[in-house]
């Protein structure tokens, strides 16, 4: 692995060949960087460097792979998340290792330990820190017919406590579904926005959890289908201006990058701050677009799975709105709506259908 370094003109200061390893850790520390890789051969290899590129010190631990790096009160620090097998079911540890600014390892933390019970698997994991808190999100699976049952696991570390949240669930997955991906933002108030790539052979989409300051769900869903012939791959989340904005590459089945890159909102009301309701299963509520793409007029169907207010509109890629087609008292059933584009401008929109206890959104591409 080569690792670069260049001045703020550009000029390449210096080249270091770093032994065969995974993606590298990187973190800016005081005048220089904290550099971090696991080598298959020789275990965690950490490396302070100077301002110039020049390495100033290194080191060589046996502590595991690590996950994730953020550097917290000035000093570098590493993620370990650590799977064995006791007895017949598996045992998690998340550990934080603490560096000084040399790269020299000065203690480690044990977060948190839990098992799982047998049968159950890990399910992914996500990281995030910010406003000084990390936050840990790990996933469990019980696969079982018809439904999936998963929990989630999330844990925060200010520096000096921590606070490791009971295992909640949020609602079955679909029949044979299983969470690919997560990604989560914390905002400085404590909530939580969770989210899940949710898949099987039919069925793709992101799910969005509303998560009080405790961890725990609030029983708020936003649920966003994707495209069915693509398969996603990266999904990153983050708080601008009191939106979530989130954003993912679509690839094609056979490989090709023919999705390309995606970025959408909505606001974290929707979820952060909407009444608490028990969500109903994913596969009640529907909402379909056709055609897609389309350049003046798109009927929009959608199935309502229980008497109540539902609303039902259409927003741009930063979550506003840009038109609101239903909004009323419904019975269960399956409805049919159009909106007329033409004061709008082409580009990509999403079609939001709302009720007390959940929502879902698609995307709708107009072209002119």
């Amino acid at each position: 692995m080569d690792l670069q370094f260049h001045s703020p003109e550009g000029q390449l200061l210096e080249e270091r060949v770093l032994p065969q390893t995974l993606i590298p850790h990187f973190q800016v520390v005081d005048d220089g960087y904290f550099v971090s890789k696991r080598d298959f051969e020789f275990g965690q290899l950490t490396y302070r460097f100077g301002a110039d590129g020049a390495i100033e010190s290194s080191d060589t631990l046996d502590i595991g792979e690590c996950f994730y790096s953020f550097v917290m009160n000035g000093m570098p620090q590493l993620l370990s998340l650590q799977f064995d097998i006791v007895s017949d079911h598996w045992r998690v540890r998340t550990v934080v290792y603490r560096f000084d600014q040399n790269a020299a390892l000065t203690d480690s933390t044990l977060l948190r330990e839990f098992e799982l019970e047998p049968g159950e698997n890990n399910a992914g994991y996500t990281f995030h820190y910010d406003h000084g808190v990390l936050t840990i999100v790990s996933g469990s699976v019980t696969p079982g017919a018809p439904l999936n049952e998963f929990r989630v696991w999330l844990t925060t570390y200010d520096g000096e406590s921590t606070y490791a949240a009971e295992p909640w669930d949020p609602g079955p997955l679909p029949p044979e579904a299983y969470v690919t991906m997560w990604g989560i933002v914390r905002r400085a108030n404590g909530q939580f926005v969770l989210a899940a790539f949710v898949r099987n052979d039919l069925v793709k989409k992101i799910w969005f959890m509303g998560l009080e300051s405790d961890g725990v769900f609030n029983s708020n869903i936003h649920i966003q289908e994707t495209d069915t012939t693509r398969t996603l791959n990266g999904l990153q989340l983050a708080e601008i201006a009191g939106s979530v904005v989130y954003s993912f590459t679509e690839i094609t089945l056979d490989g090709s990058l023919g999705g390309g890159a995606q970025v959408a909102a909505f606001p974290m009301d929707w979820l952060l701050n909407a009444p608490d309701a028990s969500p109903s299963l994913p596969n009640d509520l529907a909402i379909s677009v056709a055609p897609n793409p389309f350049n003046a007029q798109a009927t929009l169907t959608f199935t309502i799975d229980r008497p109540g207010f539902a609303s039902l509109g259409i927003y741009d890629v930063l979550g506003r709105a840009v038109a609101e087609l239903e909004a009323g008292e419904f019975a269960p059933g399956t409805y049919r709506t159009y909106w007329s584009a033409e004061n709008s401008a082409s580009g990509k929109y999403f079609a939001r259908l709302t009720t007390a206890s959940a929502s879902r959104t698609v995307p709708i591409i107009l072209t002119k």
